[in-house]
């Protein structure tokens, strides 16, 4: 439950007869739970209640409240950061299957649109290269990392190719680099540019080939000290075990070596020379630091001299190894289903994967149309990026950045850019439920709905207008997309007054409830 003994409390003068009245608020929507596959809210706290086999008694709902089906407020979570205002009314108008296609095909050549041009308008990490980031940040890499943070914030909340944006987080994830690792924050606004949003929903084959080819990505994991003689395998070890066969996926130690030794020479141009100023952040191969003996690796045998060849010939190899598409539907599978997702989901992808040879719009679709997928309400939990966009998209808020903003994902435990290993920010629940994070969500929601969290604009007087009009149900219709049992209603509704409904919406969007992705 959520504790609101905090800034809050002071900011709004909150008088003692209200707190007591924002407790028992809190304690009633901290007792409810979504039911499965509907729109109906449980109350959880009543005598003989569970999370099954229970059929709520149903709400009266104004005439004019009208919810969205319950596949569209999973599918707004899921394939969205959260639904805006008029997106469950168009997903239940196209229909499911027509929504997960419409979303497909906006990928990185769809319009962007002009508000979310405006909004990232100045950011430099949009178009510089590594020298001009290194000349004007060269002792402020953070400001780099704010800017890419910023950029992720604000694309997450106001694209159109909502979609194509969480796969950019996936693959960001799942090509994990740590911004701040010496000179890497000057390479990752490239990468970013150059290697994951291009391929977000394009080949894995493709995309597998420009991180291997990816300045930050060799820096990051040290291969511009992999050299003839000197095998460094730290960014061999991740090839294999992170970004395609996965931990269990049939390589040995052995492999690891040789596939070090295949990487000798690939590295970054100007980054080992004393003077930074002619830093120039590309990739290079260089042939005299290039072990150039005959290597075997997965069974496969390189024959000497083969050049920069050798990395060519086994990325080609592992984009289409077995273990790959295994590996790649797993966690896709977990990102859009559940933490310990059905074997035959994961099947019906990584054979998706496998026929279309990579193709991340075929494998994605095979698993979005699936029955798992659709069957999956209460799943998976919101991380602080997916609880933020969320929040601001259902406020309709008029987001910027500021350091409040900056602190409040480092207190969700979700700073971006800034997993230091190399396996990307965890996508389990068990991650996330930590308490001081939980508590860091509960503050974020009261303190946007109370106008307490700087960059975060939100029509206040609209959320009262709404709960005025609709009442309770109006507002948890915004909100949530579901009505309260008449137990929580009695309890809530001495908050229903215009002073309180800011606060009303804050504890619905702190409450568990909204914590799930759908």
């Amino acid at each position: 439950m959520p504790s609101f003994q905090y800034d809050n409390m002071a900011r709004s003068n909150v008088s003692r007869r209200t707190a007591i009245k924002i407790g028992a608020a809190a304690v009633a929507l901290a007792g409810c739970s979504r039911l499965p596959a509907s729109n109906r809210i449980i109350d959880t706290a009543q005598p003989g209640n569970a999370r099954v086999s229970i059929t709520p008694t149903a709400v009266p709902e104004p005439s004019d409240v009208r919810l969205a089906s319950p596949l569209a407020w999973l599918a707004s979570n899921r394939l969205m950061f959260g639904p805006r205002n008029g997106d469950l009314a168009h997903i239940d108008a196209i229909g499911f299957d027509a929504f997960v296609e419409e979303q497909l095909a906006r990928d990185q050549s769809a319009d962007e649109g002009e508000d979310i041009k405006k909004r990232l308008a100045g950011l430099d990490v949009l178009a510089l290269d590594a020298v001009d980031l290194f000349d004007k940040y060269d002792k402020m890499r953070g400001t780099i990392v704010q800017q890419l943070g910023t950029m992720v914030t604000l694309r997450a909340i106001y694209s159109p190719r909502q979609l194509y944006e969480v796969m950019v987080d996936f693959w960001t994830n799942h090509f994990n680099i740590f911004a701040l690792k010496d000179r890497t924050a000057f390479l990752k606004p490239v990468d970013d540019r150059k290697v994951i949003r291009p391929h977000a929903l394009g080949n894995f084959r493709d995309l597998l080939s420009a991180s291997a080819h990816s300045p930050a990505m060799l820096f990051y994991l040290d291969n511009q000290a992999n050299r003839k003689g000197h095998p460094d395998e730290n960014y061999a070890r991740e090839l294999l075990e992170l970004h395609t066969l996965g931990v269990n996926g049939g390589y040995s130690e052995t492999d690891v070596h040789e596939l070090a030794r295949a990487l000798s020479g690939w590295g970054v141009t100007g980054l080992g020379g004393a003077n930074m100023q002619e830093v120039a952040g590309e990739f290079r191969f260089n042939a005299n630091q290039h072990d150039d003996g005959q290597k075997t690796i997965l069974g496969m045998t390189l024959p000497a001299k083969g050049g920069a060849q050798d990395v060519e010939k086994i990325i080609e190899m592992l984009a289409t190894h077995p273990s790959t598409a295994t590996y790649v539907a797993t966690k896709l599978a977990r990102r859009f289903i559940s933490d310990e997702p059905p074997a035959s989901a994961i099947a019906v992808t990584a054979a998706a994967f496998t026929k279309s040879k990579g193709d991340i719009k075929a494998t994605l679709g095979a698993l979005l149309h699936g029955e798992e997928f659709k069957g999956s309400f209460g799943h998976k939990i919101k991380r602080p990026l997916e609880v933020i966009a969320s929040v601001a998209r259902a406020l309709d808020a008029n987001v910027t950045w500021s350091d409040q903003l900056a602190n409040t994902f480092r207190q969700m435990g979700q700073p971006l850019f800034l997993w230091s290993p190399p396996n990307g920010f965890p996508d389990v629940k068990s991650a996330w439920i930590e308490s001081s994070s939980l508590l860091a969500r509960w503050n974020f929601a009261i303190d946007v709905c109370s106008g307490a969290m700087k960059g975060f604009d939100v029509d206040l007087k609209g959320l009262s207008s709404t709960a005025g009009s609709g009442g309770l149900t109006g507002l948890s219709r915004q909100l949530i997309n579901a009505t309260f049992p008449k137990t929580v209603v009695e309890r809530l509704q001495p908050l229903a007054t215009t002073a309180q409904v800011p606060m009303l919406a804050g504890l619905m969007l702190a409450s568990p409830m909204y914590q799930v992705r759908g």
